[in-house]
């Protein structure tokens, strides 16, 4: 009998449990991670699996009708492409305004220095995210551009998929110096480490980076959609992301 009652509240338990998945820009990995943790503190039956990768590439895979049930973009137009396209449901909604900062694991960088760090000779290789869908990568470029130093050190450029791809070339060696999110640069494997020095760009240097989120037609119609995506408004979550860097309404 007992095992009965108990094999019935389990049952009972996983009905009411659910399950969503949200697609987020690289940046957002830790700084989710932490507002994802935050909110699971208040809904201990559900999950909520977050994937990270390239906004272009997030909103590529949402068009080719990848299961997402909300998507965090480091760049509102694509949130505006999808819901113009049908494919989100909310209007495009801003949660976050981004940085961008230089940083090295030289013992040669200079931090003061900013982009003159790149035509020293110890820079070999530069990391930044791909500019054709990374939006952190698309501003690297246009700050590079904005104070002429782009085509000087072109040939010196590594591509990342995304944005922690990026930091992870600098971290591994695979490149000398590179464009980084500042959300990253704030996250513990860099504030923690050995190198926690960095440059943060002036944000005149480039268009503002506007991030934003919406709820997908997948998600449309599922509760624990609406409770996340709502949670970004909280002053809890918002706190969590202004520790990484991020500029919050």
């Amino acid at each position: 009998m007992k095992k009965i009652i108990l094999g019935l509240m389990i049952l009972s338990m996983s009905l009411f449990a659910e399950k969503i998945t949200v697609f987020a820009a690289a940046d957002l990995r830790f700084a989710l991670d932490e507002v994802k943790a935050k909110f699971l503190k208040e809904h201990p039956k559900d999950e909520v699996e977050t994937i990270y990768g390239s906004s272009g590439k997030g909103m590529h895979q949402i068009e080719n009708g990848a299961p997402y049930d909300i998507y965090f973009s480091a760049n509102e137009a694509f949130v505006e492409d999808l819901y113009k396209g049908g494919f989100v449901t909310t209007e495009p909604k801003l949660y976050a305004k981004g940085r961008i900062v230089i940083w090295s694991k030289n013992p040669n960088f200079d931090p003061k220095k900013g982009f003159d760090n790149m035509k020293e000779p110890w820079v070999k290789k530069i990391a930044i995210a791909n500019p054709s869908h990374a939006p952190y990568g698309e501003k690297a470029k246009q700050a590079m551009q904005s104070i002429g130093i782009y085509k000087e050190v072109e040939s010196k450029l590594v591509l990342g998929e995304n944005i922690s791809q990026t930091t992870q070339f600098i971290q591994s060696g695979a490149a000398d110096i590179g464009v980084i999110a500042y959300s990253l640069a704030l996250a513990p494997t860099i504030a923690k480490s050995e190198h926690p020095n960095f440059h943060l760009i002036d944000g005149n240097l480039h268009q503002p980076l506007l991030q934003g989120y919406g709820i997908t037609k997948v998600g449309a119609n599922k509760p624990l959609t609406k409770e996340f995506y709502n949670f970004m408004d909280t002053k809890e979550a918002q706190t969590i992301m202004q520790s990484y860097g991020f500029v919050v309404n």
